[in-house]
């Protein structure tokens, strides 16, 4: 069973931006971590930013909920990847959003 699938309903339902599902910046580390290392598990995962498997379950959620990462099963293991043309797409329209400045006025 996908952590979405066990956990999802104890997780709030307010939909997040990617923006701001990013905010957090334990957030921003797992994206980090599973673009250089795709496939890792949750419990890996864990051990490698020590941080507890509950406490990173809820991030894991809220990354699947606003599209950027996924899971996929292999046998009995459960792997995770970020969703990279969803993270690439958000990323741009993030940073052309950022960057629009009005320069009527200036001078």
């Amino acid at each position: 069973m996908l952590l979405i699938e066990k956990y999802g309903d104890l997780m709030p339902r307010k939909v997040l931006s990617v923006s701001e599902a990013l905010s957090h910046p334990l957030r921003r580390k797992i994206v980090n971590y599973l673009l250089e290392n795709p496939g890792l598990s949750v419990r890996q995962l864990s051990r490698i930013l020590n941080v507890s498997i509950g406490s990173l379950t809820g991030h894991i959620i809220i990354l699947e909920r606003v599209g950027l990462i996924k899971e996929v099963r292999n046998g009995r293991r459960l792997e995770l990847y970020v969703n990279k043309n969803y993270f690439i797409e958000n990323i741009n329209k993030f940073w052309n959003n950022s960057l629009e400045v009005d320069f009527d006025g200036l001078e």
